[in-house]
């Protein structure tokens, strides 16, 4: 029984025998007594941890530059930069930031052009994303065309294990309004490679494999299925003190699947319906993409045990098929971004420390150890079948599913029977030519993709010669006048967008046109302009037709991003590009009287057998 109810009770049957003389004087015992105890507690309370001992520290807020930045041994170095964004900053990501930019890297450098002794390279802008930047040279690299399709060069410059490099950049940018010049300066070694000496491979009866790893080897796995999935195959690890940690990137593709059986799908069961495979809809891979970060294990020594001696991959996480582990290994700088820049992100209590001197970010050296698994499982879906589930349950503003980004850019490729690739803007662009070179029986013939069919028979008038008679190879009879009438009307404006309003035998794109370009209020064609060239990333060198779809989306939205300001300035008074009477509005003047100079910037490098080259 509680102490202060007893002596409750005792002062009660006190007051009652002897008078209120012994009460009250039992009270000023028990009060003092009450106070001493108290006073007690809150002392020893002073000594308890608790959350009131957190507080953030008072510190600025950086509103700089943020770089992003690293070289790899044997690769070629890539640095982005990226700034705060403004909440009506929107999508101003995908232009450049800044005024003017010099970026340099001083080291000593391998490669096609690098000589092996110190030397200053100047990198420039990506064609694709101006806020990377990438090695520049008037050399043009030995290039090799591979059979079947693609090219692949060597790397101008690369990165040569333990030499350290010094980053430095240079920006004129407008911050908050005021026209400023930062520098930036980094440096960073590349630590020397992780070797992997074998695998303790998990069996579903709880027992471990052991398995010599020697480079090039193909490691071969059975996937453990529920409730075994949660376990780990664990990697052991050969390397030196320049390797502060390891990150791990998985590569996989559209060949790849997942299993079913699992604790994941489990989980769900009443929630999600089941299809003949047994997925439920919950994926532990995006299948539209094809690389995934695994976690980054830092060289620590926790109770006398080398953090990373052992590598954990999670059964879970591996996909089934053929696949690859890219173990980067990296410096101590990468540390503290993942564990004071990132973290400081999340947990104001946490001080983000970075090597960028006067900005933030990270500049780190790497090196690459690829690791080639292949997991068997009889239990399993296919890539392709994920991502066509999820993109047809996707839901967004505009409609229901085939939504988002990566499903909008898949759709035609989907509809032309094709799986997932690598490159889904690539593949999108060429999706209308597998329906001349493919069985038309065999393709999608789903509603969603009617209007898609009708986009690749207007693709392919513009190479052949159209028959009337192949509209129902496209369309299927079957369906409905009205169907029809709306599938040709979505189809024309979707081929009007992407053939940049090219008219040919079965397509007049001359309304369209002034829809989506001439029109100063929001309509569903420069609507879905905005969207396609959002996907695309603005990228109005490549695709002319994103330019004026640039200005008029600033004008109709009403914009107030000087980044924005900047681009769109930029592209009225190019005389490279048409004159567009919405720029005259503006007041830019276009500079029609001067001559077209185009800058052909060419930025090719290889991974493996993969190829990056830009125009």
């Amino acid at each position: 029984m509680n102490i202060f109810l007893k002596r409750k009770n005792i002062n009660v049957i006190a007051s009652h025998d002897s008078g209120e003389a012994i009460s009250n004087g039992f009270s000023r015992r028990f009060l003092s007594s009450f106070v001493w105890i108290l006073s007690s507690l809150i002392l020893a309370a002073c000594d308890f941890h608790g959350p009131w001992e957190y507080y953030p520290e008072e510190r600025d807020i950086y509103t700089g530059i943020y770089t992003y930045g690293y070289i790899v041994a044997d690769e070629r170095p890539e640095v982005c930069f990226s700034k705060v964004y403004e909440l009506d900053e929107t999508m101003a990501e995908n232009f450049a930031f800044y005024k003017n930019a010099k970026v340099t890297m001083e080291g000593r450098f391998g490669g096609e052009f690098g000589t092996g002794e110190d030397e200053t390279i100047r990198l420039e802008s990506s064609q694709d994303n101006p806020r990377c930047f990438l090695p520049s040279s008037n050399k043009i690299s030995r290039c090799i065309y591979i059979v079947g399709g693609g090219v692949t060069c060597k790397p101008d410059y690369t990165g040569i294990e333990g030499e350290t490099y010094t980053l430095e950049a240079t920006f004129e940018w407008d911050s908050a309004g005021h026209n400023v010049e930062s520098t930036y300066r980094a440096k960073a070694t590349i630590p020397n490679p992780v070797k992997v000496k074998g695998f303790n491979i998990p069996k579903q009866d709880g027992s471990f494999e052991w398995v010599e790893y020697s480079d090039d080897k193909v490691v071969e796995m059975d996937f453990l299925e529920y409730p075994m999935d949660m376990e780990f195959v664990r990697a052991a690890l050969d390397y030196d003190h320049s390797v502060r940690g390891v990150l791990s990137i998985m590569n996989y593709g559209s060949k790849n699947g997942e299993a079913t059986n699992t604790t994941v799908n489990k989980m769900f069961e009443g929630f999600t319906s089941e299809d003949e495979d047994g997925y439920r809809g919950i994926a532990m891979h995006d299948p539209l993409e094809t690389q995934q970060n695994l976690g980054y294990s830092a060289n620590y020594i926790v109770g006398g045990i080398k953090n990373l001696d052992t590598l954990h991959l999670t059964n879970m996480m591996l996909p089934i098929g053929e696949f690859s582990v890219d173990l980067y290994s990296t410096d101590e700088h990468y540390i503290d971004y993942v564990n004071k820049v990132k973290q400081s992100v999340s947990d104001s209590r946490v001080v983000p420390e970075s090597n960028i001197e006067n900005g933030m970010g990270v500049f780190t050296g790497m090196a690459r150890t690829r690791v080639y698994m292949k997991v068997n499982s009889e239990n399993w879906v296919g890539m392709t079948r994920i991502a066509n589930r999820h993109c047809k349950n996707e839901e967004g503003d505009n409609s229901k599913g085939w939504d988002s980004k990566g499903c909008r850019l898949y759709l035609d490729v989907y509809c032309a029977g094709r799986s997932p690739s690598s490159d889904l803007e690539l593949a999108n662009e060429g999706a209308y030519s597998y329906y001349s070179n493919s069985n038309l029986n065999d393709l999608r013939d789903e509603e969603v993709c009617y209007p898609s069919r009708v986009k690749a028979a207007m693709m392919q008038a513009n190479e052949d010669d159209w028959e009337v008679e192949k509209w129902s190879k496209y369309l299927p009879d079957s369906i409905n006048a009205e169907k029809k009438s709306m599938a040709y009307a979505d189809g024309l404006k979707r081929y009007c967008v992407a053939s940049n309003f090219k008219n040919n035998d079965i397509a007049n794109c001359s309304n369209l046109k002034a829809r989506c370009l001439d029109s100063l209020s929001t309509n569903d064609c420069n609507s879905y302009l905005w969207l396609w060239c959002s996907d695309r990333n603005w990228n109005y060198k490549k695709y002319p037709q994103c330019g004026p779809a640039m200005v008029s989306r600033y004008v109709v939205d009403g914009l107030k991003s000087t980044i924005w300001e900047k681009e769109v300035k930029k592209w009225c008074e190019d005389p490279c590009n048409e004159e567009y009477a919405v720029c005259k509005d503006l007041g830019y003047k276009h500079e029609g009287d001067k001559k077209c100079l185009q800058t052909i910037k060419v930025e090719a490098y290889t991974r493996e057998v993969d190829a990056h080259i830009v125009y």
